[in-house]
């Protein structure tokens, strides 16, 4: 974990689980063992968008789909302050999950389509 020392002050980056960390402290008895005193402010980020945008391809995580045989690979990023991964697993459940949703999205457009007042010999029906 990266810190630089600046008197009484901290700060420091570190990362892990895909999060990436910055930490500001204020220090008193810095060397002071069990009389360290620390005040300090942490703000995270995390963003699995970015990964799966900027990431490439992670050749030692692969998952074959069992209907098709295809081979799907994880996304990674590898930065001076850490890596982070998106499972080969969650980009293919994503896939499936893109898919489900549009064809879901078809069938629910086509059962409300408006249907065509035709018999199904093409004529119009009957009126009394």
């Amino acid at each position: 974990m990266p810190q630089l020392d600046l008197g009484p002050l901290s700060f420091r980056l570190y990362s892990g689980k895909n999060w990436t960390h910055a930490e500001v402290a204020f220090v008193t008895n810095r060397n002071g063992g069990m009389a360290r005193r620390e005040t300090a402010i942490n703000a995270g980020f995390k963003s699995e968008h970015l990964i799966e945008l900027a990431g490439t391809e992670n050749p030692a995580d692969k998952f074959i789909c069992p209907t098709t045989g295809q081979e799907i690979f994880g996304r990674i990023v590898q930065t001076p302050t850490g890596v982070y991964t998106i499972s080969a697993a969650e980009v293919y459940t994503k896939g499936l999950y893109v898919k489900a949703v549009k064809e879901g999205l078809r069938a629910a457009s086509d059962a409300t389509t408006p249907v065509d007042a035709t018999t199904s010999n093409g004529t119009a029906p009957a009126t009394a």
